[in-house]
């Protein structure tokens, strides 16, 4: 079964699982199959010296991204994210020639550095990567393989993270109607999912806008008779509960939360109302440009200077969370953060605000999360000079870790002083 990821975010390198060209890891030492890459206990340096034993022995580039892809989770999880991207840029210029041999393994290279980019802040090499992507998986599927539409669809991801959501939603569209045709009901099924959900994100911006046209794709997927779509209509009809709850008030919330089936132990949380990260001008003396998963709008920039490169560095955290049985949200808070961020006031507070009122479906038992939000802002060039400065609009960019565990803890995370 195909799984979405994007708005309802999977780990930094997770996208929908692609059959991996490794041979299971030992669980101590590298990721699993795939893009989900778990840090599960083992520092930095022992990624490290895992990955150079690798290379010593002249290992498959397969193996060789593995290594790597599980050292870059971790160092991205540390918050020292050049060195992720440096990790990830090193194994690209040794492996990006066998893209033929092992597509999914390279393709899986360019997503992450796409990922890492963003983080960043450097757009261009965030579109680029995902281009690269996309080219990899063709490299050694035939242009009908579920994989290649994976890809495809993970590029439209990329329109829609750099602002062209038309441009995301006709080539959603477009992958739907191409994979309708050839049979491949499951990927038509993750292509209309993401039109909803886009939509349905676009609505917490502009409700009047968009709400239409969310209804509309949740509607038609939902309305779908195959039994392969069914895992789908179940995220769409998740959605609709979203979408309703975006003009809810408090006490018919309630009722409307309390209709949603309560969910067994073992499933995953689903959300159900999320209410937008709302940074304002204030933040950083200035606007911002969010992903659409994070349901914050972009004000206008125009007008405002040019910031520092290094006004953004470290300027991360990592809020952990308890999902009690009721749905309800508690212990929301910053368990990690970077060096500079100032974790009183602020965009961090924001952050944690927002996650704290979040609705979930009621559950059997009590679940828990984590994820990262990293505060940055588009590298451009300086008119008239070779210079580059930060964008006066930042960027808040998710990525979900997983719940805290004393595995994680092992790391050499930053704790909140």
């Amino acid at each position: 079964m195909l799984r979405a990821r994007w708005l309802v975010a999977g780990s930094l390198f997770a996208t929908a699982p692609v059959p991996a060209q490794v041979s299971p890891p030992p669980p101590s030492e590298q990721p699993a199959p795939g893009r989900d890459i778990i840090v599960i206990g083992s520092r930095i340096p022992d990624f490290q010296r895992h990955l150079d034993t690798c290379l010593a022995e002249h290992c498959a580039p397969d193996k060789d991204i593995a290594a790597t892809l599980a050292l870059a989770q971790a160092q991205f999880e540390a918050g020292t994210y050049d060195a992720a991207r440096s990790s990830l840029l090193a194994a690209r210029r040794r492996n990006a020639r066998f893209a033929k041999q092992y597509p999914v393994a390279v393709a899986n290279l360019h997503h992450a550095n796409s990922v890492m980019a963003g983080h960043l802040g450097l757009a261009d090499s965030e579109w680029s990567s995902a281009l690269d992507t996309v080219s990899a998986i063709k490299a050694g599927m035939a242009e009908d393989d579920p994989r290649v539409f994976l890809e495809l669809i993970e590029l439209g991801d990329a329109f829609a993270r750099a602002g062209r959501f038309k441009g995301s939603e006709m080539r959603y569209a477009g992958i739907a109607r191409r994979a309708h045709k050839l049979g491949l009901v499951e990927i038509e099924g993750l292509a209309l999912l993401r039109v909803a959900t886009l939509n349905t994100r676009l609505a917490e911006q502009n409700h009047a806008m968009f709400a239409s046209s969310a209804r509309r794709a949740i509607d038609a997927l939902i309305a779908r008779r195959e039994p392969a779509l069914q895992p789908y209509q179940v995220a769409a009809r998740q959605l609709s509960f979203l979408l309703a709850a975006q003009t809810t008030p408090g006490p018919e919330l309630d009722r409307l939360i309390a209709r949603y089936p309560r969910q067994p132990a073992g499933a995953p949380a689903r959300l159900l109302y999320a209410p937008a990260v709302a940074l304002t001008a204030s933040v950083q003396g200035s606007s911002n440009r969010s992903d659409p998963s994070l349901g914050a709008g972009a004000m206008s920039s125009a007008g405002m200077p040019l910031v520092g490169i290094g006004s953004y560095v470290g300027q991360w955290i990592d809020v952990a969370f308890t999902i009690g049985t009721n749905g309800r949200i508690s212990e929301a808070h910053i368990s990690r953060h970077g060096d500079h961020t100032k974790v009183e006031g602020g965009w961090a507070e924001q952050v944690v605000r927002a996650v704290s009122v979040r609705r979930y479906a009621t559950q059997a038992q009590p679940s828990y999360g984590r994820e990262r939000y990293t505060f940055t802002a588009n590298l451009i060039a300086v008119t008239g000079s070779r210079l580059l400065a930060r964008d006066p609009t930042p960027r808040l960019v998710r990525a979900d870790l997983g719940p805290e565990t004393a595995a994680s803890t092992a790391s050499n995370l930053k704790p909140v002083s």
